[in-house]
């Protein structure tokens, strides 16, 4: 069958085509490699001999200068000082990926000899861990108060009381935004309550705060008592220097992942056994969320109701953050809740021999153990890079850039290799777009420990002392939790009658 004159022409046009586009291509992939070398050479850089085929590397990235790096490294670094005996200092920094920042960190004293700190890893938005970076303090301090536990075990109690009480005042608050029988509700009815609230824009900002997600892992210190609690995945590892001179780095506290066994099973015994198959899909719930415990994530807890009654018509530009999954959300959710508050907890005595205690957002042990995020690796790692000094004076920032540096990672074939040119992989860590795609938000705080005898008020880090070094980063006065303003949301009292006829409708 002989071929159409129009086929034959645009065949031979589309080849042709090809051709030269291959060719403009060759050029100027030719033309970037050129520009780099001479800027690699403008810096005294050597480059180091990478095939960026054999390592499908070809992502574009900006040279920058040692300079440049530091400044991006430094940008976010302080210290905070404590009155506390047993704390030296406590160092804090972080480098953003996220465009804003959904990492959140707080450091506050409780009473006259607490401590607490923690590390705040949000996704969709930061609107949940800008709260709970305020409010999960106040909750802690005002639960201590009120419980006044005695004895470990019942500090561990109250720490976990404080962290699910904040989160069914995020979902409490959420609700009342919307009529209470969402059954026999509508569109108009939903959209009215937000519109017509006396406040809209913080009825908006409560639905923010509730559908945003965030883990939390904190640290409350009492004098030789640590306690740790953790929602989700972010993680605390204590540092010691054993006696032959060694470092050793161990997690006082395990994560909340569904791509951790353990933490699998628990959450898919939380429900019927018709649904094991469908709670944890490629390490995610419902193959959507990486973790296994969080603040807000509204859409995994709602009554089964408001998924198809309330969310799709809360404001758009809130829902829309979801929109694209939503659904599979829904054809899954038959018995909520699927994600909780409640954290691990547990209790570990310091020692002398205790030198550091590290917090840090996921976006940190991603980079110290990538191939097995849940492995025990990453905290021996940390305790030997801390261990290490670098350009940094700032610990927490040290760690931050020795982790970037760990190993050169291309974990889309799963290759790893050792840095040879620090500038150039500190270049492609920090510039790459989108950012996200390669790395996520890090923040680390560092509590630097000191033994009891050397507890005195001389030994705590002075901006005025001659051993204080500017380039730590400012220097902050650590400030008392304020609870004077109550919890964020207190329920209306309510008659036992109108309690039962709601209970019926």
């Amino acid at each position: 069958m002989p071929i159409p004159l129009r086929a034959a022409v645009t065949t031979a046009t589309t080849l042709g085509l090809s051709g030269v586009g291959y060719i403009v291509y060759k050029q100027q992939q030719d033309l970037f490699e050129q520009k780099q070398q001479e800027l690699l050479k403008k810096e005294q850089v050597q480059a180091p001999v990478i095939d960026h085929y054999a390592n499908r590397d070809t992502r574009p990235y900006t040279l920058l200068s040692p300079e440049t790096i530091n400044e991006r490294l430094r940008a976010d670094q302080f210290v905070t000082r404590t009155p506390l005996d047993r704390v030296k200092a406590v160092y804090t920094s972080q480098v953003a990926s996220n465009n804003p920042v959904e990492d959140n960190y707080s450091v506050n004293l409780v009473g006259t000899q607490g401590l607490i700190a923690g590390v705040y890893d949000g996704h969709i938005g930061p609107d949940c861990s800008r709260m709970i970076k305020t409010q999960l303090p106040k909750y802690v301090a005002r639960q201590l108060d009120s419980d006044k536990p005695e004895t470990p075990e019942a500090v561990e109690s109250t720490l976990s009381k404080a962290f699910v009480t904040l989160d069914d005042d995020i979902q409490q608050r959420f609700y009342a935004l919307f009529p209470k029988n969402v059954n026999r509700s509508n569109e108009k009815d939903i959209r009215d309550a937000v519109s017509r609230h006396p406040n809209p824009a913080a009825a908006e900002l409560y639905i923010r705060e509730a559908i945003t997600g965030s883990c939390a892992c904190a640290v409350y210190l009492d004098g030789d008592d640590l306690y740790a609690a953790n929602t989700g995945d972010s993680r605390v590892v204590v540092v010691r220097q054993e006696k032959d001179g060694s470092w050793t780095g161990r997690r006082i506290v395990e994560e909340q992942s569904p791509a951790h066994p353990d933490w699998k099973a628990y959450m898919i015994s939380q429900h019927p056994a018709n649904e094991a198959e469908d709670i944890v899909k490629r390490k995610r719930i419902f193959g959507l969320i990486a973790v296994g415990g969080s603040f807000g994530d509204i859409m995994y807890k709602v009554p089964v109701p408001y998924q198809m009654k309330v969310l799709p018509f809360i404001p758009y530009d809130i829902y829309h953050t979801f929109a694209r999954y939503h659904h599979r959300i829904v054809v899954h959710y038959h018995t909520p809740p699927y994600l909780s508050s409640k954290p691990l907890v547990t209790h570990h005595k310091l020692t002398p021999e205790d030198k550091y205690i590290i917090l840090g957002t996921d976006g940190l042990w991603d980079e110290l153990s990538w191939d097995n995020v849940r492995s025990s690796d990453g905290d021996q790692v940390a305790a030997e890079l801390i261990s290490t000094k670098g350009p940094d004076a700032n610990p927490a920032t040290h760690m931050i850039r020795q982790a970037l540096l760990f190993d050169a990672v291309y974990k889309n074939v799963h290759i790893k290799a050792p840095v040879s040119n620090p500038t150039l992989e500190l270049s492609k860590r920090l510039t790459r777009k989108p950012s996200r795609n390669y790395r996520d938000d890090i923040t680390v705080t560092v509590i630097q420990l000191q033994p009891p005898s050397q507890s005195d008020s001389s030994s705590s880090i002075n901006v005025e002392d001659p051993s204080y070094d500017p380039a730590v980063g400012r220097l902050e006065e650590c400030k008392p939790v304020d609870t004077s303003d109550g919890r964020i949301f207190t329920p209306k009292p309510t008659s036992w009658f109108s309690g039962w006829i709601w209970a019926r409708l």
